[in-house]
This record gives structure tokens, C-alpha cells and sequence, in this order.
């Protein structure tokens, strides 16, 4: 039998919780059976292409243009010529652009993921990809609160939809026993969006400062909201307390340097940096939002806060700080947990399932 072609098609290439989970992947699809193909429509970091795919490094800025229009009936032609089997795609451009040209092409599979409770979406586009994802054949979640999400305010049928887990290198990322004695608190994610919520970390770190100026805070990271945030600690006065290491090739490596990681976004899918803290031993505190619960149960693998509240977040790291026991209990906790349900094994065996479910169901 010739290899399955799938195409997956997302905005672009940055060193983010999805496409790295997207690089991952292709990576690790197994060549007998699948042909791999990535189509970014924005200016991506070549280094990022996975060597296994071929990749259609397209540009398009505007989809509703007549550039946009052009580029579409392209990818209508190709995706017939290439006779591609699975179409597959990441964020909302890269669904309206690839989902309607896989319609129109008549490809058998056509997926589109979900990772985030759509924080995004404005009405205009929340309308255009309602009529898009009425024409896909399934949709990949990354947890259960984001299946709830789109179920409840897309009308999407839940028999439609699968929850297929984030898939991570257990081996790169060996469990490291901290100390009792608290150093670092650290957050991982880009400077790129507010709902992120980096401003609440340096707020904490100026609350916490007050009674643990021994503590160093590193923001794991970077994006154009950098001066923003800079600006931010030195009128808290704990610009002397941050390192904004900016973007970090090994991040797993840097974890060791922490003893504290947090997540204190407004809103969240699954998070990677949070399941890379699971496996790295570094104690977790994380906002009490999107598929955060799914992975820290409060008091057993981890301490959940409410969102936007600065005083909560540092309350819970300043009991961490002191209490170094549940500290390193709570990290050992989170260890056992994520090695049992998270891994690219796991992934990669749950995803060929589901393509071959979804082949399968076309030729019925």
C-alpha cells in the first residue's frame, strides 16, 4: 500500500506550545505509512521544518484579498494533483485557508485542532470558520475543557471530536530532585500575547520580594511585549530581580535552574511549559483555568490559583518558598502523573488510530 499523504497546514513556525507539538509530529509519523506535507502561509524560522516533510513555504497575509483568493484555488489544485488523503490544520487562518480548499478539492479527511478556548476569536472570524468546520470530518482537542468549549459554542457533534493528549519527550526530560531550599521561580511562554499573562508573574515577584528578596525570577521567552514587561519590573522595583533569558533553545535544561514554574495565563488549553515542569520536578502553581485542572490536581501535583489575582499567585509561591516538604512532594506527585499519561508513544499511537478511524469511515 502507498503511504497515507497528509497535509498539515498552520500559520507558521515559532518555538510555541503547538507548532512544536505540529514539529513533533511529523517527525515521528512512521514513513511506511505516511507521507507527510507542511504548508505555512506566514514567514516561518526554516531551522523549524521537520527533515521528513516536504514543505510549501507560502506567503499569504491576507486570506479575504485577492492574493488570498489566488492562493486558495492553488491549494485547491495542488491538493488534487498531490491526490493528499489527510488535510490537517493548526489556528484559525490556517483552518479557513486549508479547511476550504480541502473541501472544495474533495480530500477524504479533513481535521481541524482545537488547543485553547478561543480566546481569539473575534465575531467576523468565530462566523467564517463556523461554516468551515461544518464541512471537516473531525477535530483533534488537547483536552477535555477545550472539546467542552467548541461543543458548546460552535455546535460541533461531540462524536465528532477526539482528545488526543500532548505528546512529550519522556527520556529528555529526567526527573530532577530539587532541594528543600527555594532559589528560582521561573515562567516559560513568548511575550507575544496579553492573555498570557506575564505582567501577573512580575506583579507576584514584586509582592514576593517584600518578604523573600533572596528569590530570582526568570521570564523563559520573548516577543514584542518585552519593553512592555521590562518597563513593568523596574517600576516595581524588581528589574534587578528578573532575567528575561529571551528565547531559550533548551528549555529543559533551564528548568533545572528552577524550583517553582508557573502558569498564570487567563486562559489555556494544555499547556506544554506545565507539563514540562511536571517532568522536570520543578513545583507548579498554575491559574485555575482551561485544561490547567486536567493536570494539577490542587494539593496533590500542584497549587491552582484564581486568574488575575497578583495576591493569590504570590500567596501560593511565597507557601512553597517556606514549605519546602510539599514542594518537593507536590513535584514528585506531578512526575508520576504526567510519565503515566503523557508521551509521544502515547501520541503518536493515539493519532494513527485516529486517522485510520476517520480512512476507514470514507470508504464506508
Amino acid at each position: 500500500m502507498q503511504p497515507v499523504k497528509v497535509l498539515y497546514c498552520i500559520d507558521n513556525l515559532l518555538r510555541g506550545g503547538t507548532e512544536l507539538q505540529l514539529i513533533g509530529l511529523i517527525e515521528r509519523l512512521d514513513p511506511q505509512k505516511y507521507s507527510p506535507y507542511l504548508l505555512t502561509i506566514r514567514p516561518s524560522d526554516p531551522a523549524l521544518t521537520p527533515p521528513n516533510c516536504k514543505h510549501l513555504a507560502w506567503h499569504v497575509p491576507n486570506l479575504f484579498s485577492l492574493a488570498g483568493i489566488i492562493a486558495l484555488i492553488k491549494l485547491i489544485r495542488f491538493l488534487r494533483q498531490e491526490e493528499i488523503n489527510i488535510v490537517q490544520t493548526f489556528f484559525q487562518d490556517s483552518t479557513l485557508f486549508a479547511g476550504a480548499s480541502a473541501y472544495i478539492a474533495r480530500v477524504p479527511v479533513r481535521i481541524a485542532c482545537f488547543r485553547d478556548l478561543g480566546f481569539w476569536h473575534n465575531r467576523k472570524q468565530a462566523l467564517a470558520l463556523k461554516r468551515i468546520y461544518k464541512g471537516m470530518s473531525g477535530f483533534i482537542c488537547n483536552a477535555e475543557i477545550v472539546r467542552e468549549h467548541f461543543a458548546k459554542h460552535f455546535g460541533i457533534d461531540r462524536n465528532k471530536m477526539q482528545v488526543l493528549r500532548n505528546g512529550i519527550d519522556v527520556k529528555a526530560l529526567p526527573y530532577i530532585d530539587h532541594s528543600q531550599t527555594c532559589a528560582a521561580v521561573g515562567i516559560v511562554g513568548n511575550m507575544t500575547r496579553q492573555v498570557k499573562r506575564t505582567d501577573l508573574f512580575i506583579k507576584a515577584a514584586a509582592i514576593v520580594n517584600k518578604v523573600h528578596p533572596e528569590m530570582t525570577w526568570h521570564i523563559i521567552g520573548d516577543g514584542q511585549m518585552r519593553n512592555e514587561l521590562e518597563t513593568l519590573a523596574q517600576e516595581l522595583a524588581v528589574f534587578d530581580k528578573i532575567h528575561f533569558a529571551g528565547r531559550v533553545t533548551d528549555v529543559a535544561g533551564y528548568l533545572e535552574k528552577l524550583d517553582i514554574g508557573i502558569i498564570c495565563s487567563d486562559s489555556e488549553g494544555l499547556s506544554n511549559a506545565l507539563l514540562e515542569y511536571m517532568f522536570k520536578g520543578v513545583a507548579t502553581v498554575a491559574t485555575d483555568v482551561g485544561g490547567n485542572p486536567e493536570l494539577i490536581e490542587h494539593e496533590h501535583t500542584g497549587l491552582l490559583v484564581p486568574p488575575n489575582n497578583e495576591q493569590a499567585l504570590a500567596n501560593a509561591i511565597i507557601r512553597l518558598i517556606e514549605n519546602g516538604p510539599l514542594k518537593n512532594q507536590l513535584a514528585q506527585a506531578a512526575r508520576q502523573k504526567a510519565e503515566a499519561e503523557y508521551s509521544w508513544e502515547k501520541c503518536m499511537a493515539a493519532h494513527h488510530q485516529y486517522y485510520s478511524a476517520l480512512l476507514a469511515a470514507t470508504n464506508t
